[in-house]
């Protein structure tokens, strides 16, 4: 298990209760910040330092004047120390870092230390599964935030956020979601070609996020790790963790064809399976999903996502309406194959829509630019996913209806280094995963 070495090492702390509108009332009332007058320094607070979260710190690191990091937090303490010296060997982020050890925090209860810490703007890009309770518990705390994609992996999840989103709503406070093709420029003038009216009426729209991945063999846990913090280090194979990749990844290409429409699917059916994730190593989800959603007035949207190695390689967004077709970006950035990498390496920042979302939630937090409450149309593109999944897990036609009253919560029962996962391998090392026809998916 994690040592407790060199960082505050909080105690876990049971799950949030079920009323999710009662624990958002019940909150403690915190005062704003005076962060929104021009000149005043935006602290930051990071919870989840992996390679995401390092990246969306620096990202909010560059986007404006004055901004400083002030407080880290992990589940894990190498990571927290990994993070800050991968943020301070750059010279022009070094300066804004000021995180002494009283503030960088472990352990379960890490996110409340964080929003605890004098921050006025938390970033949480912990595996998505913490995403609902860590966003509540900063809205409820009067933060602005910054969530990573998804927003929830279940629909539990999906009402918690819709709670806080209204509390954010009454109180002002901005928030943006890690999809940023709502922030990359040809995805904004192609979806204004579209409200123009240059493809006529959408007739159907065509998405893909078919990539290499999956099959693992041998990647087993080590000696002396227990299960759950073998699978909270892995988190990107394990169902209640990142909610499949259909969920994880996926989401991006579903938020853009909710976009399309202005709405979500009223429907979803749809297939898929294992064909090379399994085995010791892979977790419990899917290698490949196939999924027909339905919006309302009868528009069908076809998605395809597939991590698979040896396969087709195509990241898309295809829209056909009745006068032509409109292809808003390829490749998994959007950019064909350029990168963000190569962006920067360009001196492309202004096309790089990593950067151009931080820049667009600092604005909205100093007043300088429209208000974002990203979060809303964050939740819904989420739960449209994992609808999608409840419909290729189960093997059955899912409403959205059905899909958002779902009582099926992933997870533990509680959050602390001895508790009991929500899943185990069997003797060969392998997880037991969905079986369309026989598995409850909501």
């Amino acid at each position: 298990m994690p040592s407790d070495k060199t960082v505050v090492q909080p105690s876990s702390g049971p799950l949030p209760a079920s009323s999710v509108g009662a624990a958002l009332a019940a909150g403690l009332s915190v005062a704003r910040s005076a962060h929104a007058a021009g000149s005043d320094v935006i602290r930051i607070g990071m919870v989840g330092c992996g390679n995401r979260g390092t990246g969306a710190c620096r990202e909010a690191l560059l986007a404006a004047e004055p901004v400083r990091l002030v407080a880290v937090g992990d589940l894990f303490p190498e990571r927290l120390e990994i993070s800050l010296k991968n943020l301070t060997k750059y010279a022009d982020l070094a300066p804004k870092i000021d995180v002494p050890a009283e503030r960088r925090f472990a352990g379960f209860d890490a996110y409340r230390h964080v929003i605890d810490a004098g921050v006025d703007l938390v970033l949480l890009t912990t595996p998505p599964h913490f995403r609902p309770l860590h966003y509540a518990a900063a809205i409820q705390a009067g933060k602005h935030a910054f969530l990573e994609k998804p927003c929830c992996i279940d629909a539990p999840g999906y009402r918690m956020l819709a709670a806080a989103n209204e509390e954010a709503r009454r109180k002002k406070l901005s928030v943006v979601v890690g999809l940023q093709r709502r922030h990359q420029r040809n995805y904004l003038d192609g979806i204004q070609k579209i409200r123009d009216g240059a493809i006529g009426d959408v007739r159907f729209i065509r998405t893909y996020y078919n990539v290499q991945g999956g099959g693992r063999a041998g990647w087993r846990r080590p000696e002396g790790m227990n299960e759950l913090e073998y699978q909270l280090r892995h988190w990107g194979v394990f169902l209640w963790l990142c909610g499949d990749h259909l969920v994880e990844q996926s989401t991006h290409e579903i938020d853009v064809a909710n976009w399309v429409m202005d709405a979500h699917p009223v429907r979803a059916s749809g297939l898929g399976g294992r064909e090379k994730r399994f085995g010791p190593g892979n977790g419990d989800i899917w290698d490949h999903h196939a999924i027909e959603f339905e919006y309302e007035g009868g528009v069908r949207y076809f998605c395809q996502a597939r991590q698979m190695s040896g396969t087709w390689d195509h990241v898309s967004e295809t829209v056909h309406g009745s006068r032509g077709v409109l292809t808003l970006g390829t490749g998994a950035w959007g950019f064909g194959k350029l990168t963000p990498r190569e962006l920067r390496d360009r001196k492309r920042v202004a096309e790089n829509p990593y950067q151009r979302e931080h820049e667009n939630l600092l604005a909205s937090i100093r007043g300088t630019g429209p208000y974002r409450l990203d979060a809303e149309y964050g939740a819904t593109s989420s739960m449209t996913a994992v609808m999608g999944r409840m419909a290729t897990y189960s093997g059955q036609l899912v409403t959205w209806d059905e899909a958002v009253q779902s009582e099926l919560r992933l997870g533990p029962t509680r959050y602390a280094w001895d508790a009991e996962p929500p899943t185990r391998a069997d003797a060969t090392g392998a997880y037991p995963a969905a079986v369309p026809g026989e598995t409850r998916a909501w």
